[in-house]
């Protein structure tokens, strides 16, 4: 090989390894950036999410936190209120946008869920007299961050246990199994709904034999299904639902003048939860469960980051890249090992 060739190489060859260290340690970084926080959530961390300062809402009584539109969640009102849906900016808990429901009773709304098909839930089965038989659900499209009117779905619902004050609503995003939770002075009771729940016939919640404690105001599904959290006006209950609602951890609440809602936020590492009253903050507490919650967007590209710290080329390109340097680092060093031959 010609001498300048040679001097030429060797310093190519270590250009091209110090490339790949480069790139190794930048995915390194990538990746610990997207998995540390589901070792480094602390129970006993909860931070203020925002305040929520519009006079509409003054009784909040379901939340749910959208998957779809960032950033975003919905609440309602409880009875005596006008039958709105808002939706709110979680960064300053704006009202971004209203849905009036029309043609319904609205007697006494007091949970919201999502589904993993785009449908938002309502729960209007608040009953503290035990006097009601028309508790119902309704169902409409989720609205995003947009003014409307709509006229839901009407699923008529009854109880197996007789007439029951229901103010939580479960539904598993994975495949839409929904459960209600009973309030009670002395605990409640976990409640199964039929898989199909129509609008021309009354569907029966019938008793799973899982017990709650006293004063369930709402609860909250994981975005995988696995876990049910479950609040009372003083703290909250983890459930694992693939083993039968056993329960395996508790949930430390921050004080408020009358906790109503929880909803799980979409990466499944946290809750957030509100209060009646204008001008409550939702608090946001770290969720900490036994095994790591699969988020809401699983199925979407494993790491924007890894990507962005690639550019244009992506982090797919990276086995392709270190393939190549490798191969011309073999290819160098057998090339120099028979020059080197008499």
């Amino acid at each position: 090989m010609n001498p300048r060739h040679r001097r030429l190489l060797i310093p190519g060859l270590l250009i091209a390894l110090l490339v790949v260290v480069l790139l190794a340690s930048l995915v390194g970084r990538a990746g610990a950036a997207t998995t540390s926080q589901d070792s480094d959530a602390d129970p006993a961390s909860t931070s203020v999410a925002c305040t929520v300062d519009d006079p509409r809402i003054d009784e909040q009584s379901g939340l749910a936190v959208s998957a779809t539109h960032a950033g975003t969640a919905y609440v309602i009102n409880d009875s005596g209120s006008e039958p709105e849906v808002y939706a709110l900016d979680l960064e300053t808990c704006d009202v971004v946008g209203v849905t009036q429901i029309e043609d319904v009773p609205w007697r006494d709304p007091e949970a919201l869920a999502l589904d993993g098909d785009g449908t938002l839930w309502i729960a209007d089965t608040g009953d503290n007299n035990a006097v009601r038989d028309d508790a119902m659900l309704y169902s409409l499209p989720e609205p995003g961050r947009a003014d409307g009117q709509v006229t839901p779905g009407v699923h008529p619902v009854a109880f197996a246990t007789g007439r029951e004050d229901v103010e939580a609503l479960l539904v598993d995003p994975t495949s839409s199994a929904t459960w209600v939770v009973t309030k009670g002075w002395l605990g409640g009771e976990v409640l199964a709904l039929p898989d199909d729940l129509p609008t021309d016939a009354v569907s029966t919640a019938t008793s799973t034999g899982v017990e709650v404690p006293l004063l369930v105001t709402d609860a909250a599904m994981t975005p995988d299904g696995h876990y049910a959290v479950v609040r009372t006006y003083l703290d909250a209950t983890l459930y694992d639902v693939r083993d039968d609602f056993a329960t395996v951890g508790s949930i430390s609440l921050p004080t408020q003048p009358q906790g109503e809602t929880i909803a799980v936020e979409p990466d499944g590492t946290s809750v957030l939860v509100g209060s009646e009253g204008v001008g409550e903050p939702l608090y946001r507490v770290p969720l900490v469960t036994p095994e790591p919650v699969a988020p809401a967007d699983a199925t979407a590209p494993a790491s924007d980051d890894v990507d962005a710290a690639f550019g244009p080329f992506g982090s797919a390109t990276l086995p392709v890249l270190v393939g190549v340097t490798i191969v011309c680092l073999l290819a160098g060093s057998l090339l120099l090992a028979r020059r080197r031959r008499p």
